[in-house]
């Protein structure tokens, strides 16, 4: 099947994502807390363990029937985006996804302060 827009919801056109920096301690996670209580906002860890922050809101310009209305003058990344990588056509699946402050909670004990005390264990000189 040739992949186009031709049937697609515009669903590249629904949001924003951008990549942040990985959290390093606590007071970097505090930030995250603060992102993902705003409305429409979820934060990310890629397969790739890359952080992002996405934003859920609708391009000002797509259209009822999900049609871009300012095509001729769209912004080059628009005209840059490659169809193979459209969620229309493919799953993304992400490692983790937070969207509220229990996940956040959830991931800083369960994962986080766990790789924490690997990293800090294997700093620590043997003893004899």
């Amino acid at each position: 099947m040739k992949k186009d827009c031709s049937h697609c919801d515009g669903r590249c056109c629904k949001y924003v994502v951008l990549e942040i920096d990985k959290p390093e301690d606590l007071e970097d996670f505090e930030n995250i807390k603060w992102f993902i209580c705003h409305k429409d906002v979820k934060v990310f860890v890629d397969n790739d363990d890359g952080w992002y922050i996405e934003f859920s809101t609708p391009c000002k310009y797509l259209n009822k029937n999900n049609l871009c209305e300012n095509y001729e003058k769209r912004p080059q990344i628009c005209r840059d985006y490659n169809v193979d990588e459209c969620t229309f056509y493919n799953e993304y699946n992400e490692k983790h996804t937070f969207t509220n402050l229990d996940e956040i909670d959830d991931y800083i004990e369960n994962v986080y302060k766990k790789n924490k005390n690997k990293s800090s264990s294997k700093l620590q000189p043997r003893k004899n």
